[in-house]
């Protein structure tokens, strides 16, 4: 693809100087002391299996773990809106129940304000203290803190000790995700100190005597009260976050919509995210924000909190507005068909593009759009002259793209659009002129996974190739170490090609649950590229068989199924490659488990390639079809 240009960054009197790399861009490492996700540094990916360890994301290292195998949770692949979870049993007998633990770490403590959130769903209450995190090594003793449900399958809170234990007062609900967080300022007035909240609402604020939660000698624990103690948690645990700071409005809302787009949790109040709707196309993953209130702002993130783009507020940032992003791509490639708009020819785009939802009190705010190759999964670096990119938008997520801005500037692996003003919602990405002369000497334009009965098949295309030899493909287990399955020598004639070229290979025995498989090129000369790898998915033991006939078709269609549970809910939805939703219906399997179903898309859809995606048994099965 053509190359991006980067200039140094114009930021306001009173704006963040540096970006932001913690939750949705809130934080770093220096306040952002735990992040556990079930989607990240889990010791197991395949459905149901133990896990020993589930890793900080955080860069803290405050890495949880349990060595006693019966005490060991569960890992579950699909849950919370197709995020995974980790799942605690409801044993409550002295070595048997489940939990997590890491030692006594001073981040945890030793601090005069705390910001919490955890996503979570009860199977069962008990009328026992259920905790979600703890900090103690008995009761009362050691106690930094603790967050738990109890009496009433209220919400309860300790800070420092016990002494000022309160609960919220109002019931939840076994089967419902939950949105639950609590603060703590030592500095507030002490009838308002400790606060326990539901998103963005407030269930209880109560009294807090202590300013200053002192270091305390005592291990972090997760689902459980303290590690003698066997009371269970009984329920699933897909993320915790937590600050040693109270953040402000604005951070707290950021972090909320983050959590409540990813899981699909509504928020009772401050929703300023629409992109995660599935109306928009559900741009669900990797949802960050800038945002200013009246006590205080987040002006910039990451573009590695995005997986590629990097937004910094440096005008018209007024209270109450906010500017909120996210994605849906998985993959990031070089597209060259969905190009329509752009002036030129040889036109390229980014595959992954971005839902932009801006909330604007007054003044339009103006901000720097940074492109990040390396952060995208894109291979190589800029190149070329800064007038061969261009920032595109389009108000829905198909048809013609606009250039809104026809000289992005490039440093690095960086193509930045400076002090652009973000009027309008909708659909963003990077835009390359001419990507025959880019940096790849291989333009690839997609590599994917498939389950199929003979395997795992695997396939790509090109745009273009220069000098190409062969292809290597790997797979690995943990997305970090790679072995060679195979290698395909380049179909372009002397290694070159300015045509679309597609290769395929299936590997008869992928690896059970969660693998990832990547691509490497090499040229003639030794030199090449490894691009960005994707996840698989194989289920043997389910062996569920969904098949779409006749393929190709006149617009409705059938689908077969067998290896479905009895009554069984099959959701099946048909998309366009713009993503647009032109069919969704759901049905019940019935008692066989098998059978077929007939697929009648709204009105006659226009010819060309479908998607549809098969929500089943918690996993999504997602297949092609072409209507003529």
């Amino acid at each position: 693809m053509y190359r991006f240009y980067f200039i140094s960054l114009f930021i306001t009197a009173g704006l963040q100087l540096f970006s932001q790399s913690g939750p949705a861009g809130v934080g770093s490492s220096v306040n952002n002391v735990l992040w556990l996700k079930a989607d990240a540094g889990t010791s197991a990916t395949t459905d149901a299996s133990a896990i020993s360890s589930w890793n900080d994301q955080s860069g803290n290292a405050i890495h949880v773990s349990q060595g006693t195998a019966v005490q060991q949770p569960l890992y579950k692949a699909s849950l919370m809106n197709g995020m995974p979870a980790i799942e605690f049993d409801n044993i409550s007998t002295a070595g048997q129940n489940d939990y997590l633990s890491a030692a006594d770490n001073s981040l945890l403590d030793n601090t005069a304000g705390y910001t919490t959130f955890s996503v979570v769903r009860m199977k069962t209450f008990n009328g026992t203290g259920q905790s979600i995190l703890s900090k103690r090594t008995a009761v009362d003793a050691d106690e930094a803190f603790m967050f738990f449900f109890y009496t009433g399958n209220n919400m309860y809170l300790d800070v420092d000790g016990l002494n000022n234990r309160f609960n919220s007062a109002h019931a939840y609900s076994v089967n419902t995700n939950y949105l639950l967080g609590f603060t703590y300022d030592g500095t507030a007035a002490s009838a308002s100190r400790s606060k326990i909240l539901e998103g963005d609402s407030v269930r209880k604020v109560s009294t807090e005597l202590s300013t200053f939660v002192s270091d305390k000698p005592s291990p972090l624990t997760i689902g459980a009260t303290h590690i003698t103690d066997p009371r269970s948690f009984g329920g699933y645990i897909s993320e915790i976050i937590m600050y040693r700071s109270v953040l402000n409005d604005a951070q707290h809302t950021i972090v909320n919509n983050y959590l409540s787009a990813k899981y699909d949790i509504a928020l009772l109040k401050n929703d300023k995210y629409a992109g995660d709707d599935m109306i928009k196309g559900d741009f669900d993953k990797d949802v960050a924000g800038i945002g200013q209130d009246a006590n205080g702002s987040n002006t910039t993130f990451d573009a590695a909190t995005t997986k590629g783009l990097k937004l910094t507020a440096t005008a018209g940032f007024d209270n109450g507005d906010y500017i909120f992003t996210g994605h849906r791509y998985p993959y990031n490639w070089q597209n060259i068909t969905d190009v329509s708009g752009m002036t030129g020819i040889n036109n390229a785009r980014w595959e992954r593009n971005w839902y932009i939802d801006i909330t604007n009190t007054s003044t339009v705010p103006a901000v720097d759009l940074e492109f990040d190759f390396s952060d995208a999964g894109i291979a190589g670096l800029p190149s070329g002259n800064d007038s061969g990119y261009v920032l595109l938008y389009r108000p829905v997520n198909y048809g013609n793209w606009t250039e809104l801005a026809t000289s992005g500037t490039i440093v690095g692996d960086r193509v930045i659009f400076t002090g652009y003003q973000l009027m309008n919602d909708g659909y963003y990405t990077l835009g390359g002129k001419n990507y025959m002369t880019g940096t790849l000497s291989v333009s690839l334009l997609n590599f994917e996974a498939t389950q199929e009965k003979s395997g795992a098949h695997l396939q790509w295309e090109t745009a273009t190739e220069t000098d190409n030899k062969f292809y290597t493909l790997e797979r690995s287990v943990d997305a970090i170490e790679y072995e060679e399955i195979a290698r395909l020598d380049s179909k372009a004639t002397d290694g070159s090609s300015t045509v679309k070229l597609s290769y395929s290979f299936t590997d008869p025995m992928p690896l059970e649950g969660l693998s990832y498989y990547r691509l490497r090129q090499t040229d003639f000369n030794g030199q090449g590229k490894v691009f960005a790898p994707v996840s698989f998915l194989f289920e043997k033991e389910k062996q569920l068989s969904f098949t779409l006939y006749p393929n190709p078709g006149k617009g409705d269609f059938m689908l077969d199924y067998a290896g479905v549970g009895s009554n069984e809910d099959i959701q099946v939805g048909v998309f366009d490659l713009q993503g647009r939703n032109v069919y969704n219906h759901t049905f019940s399997s019935g008692a066989a488990g098998q059978g077929t179903l007939q697929v009648l898309p709204y009105n006659k859809p226009e010819a060309g390639l479908y998607f549809v995606q098969i929500n089943c048994a918690g996993t999504m099965y997602t297949l092609k079809e072409i209507i003529e």
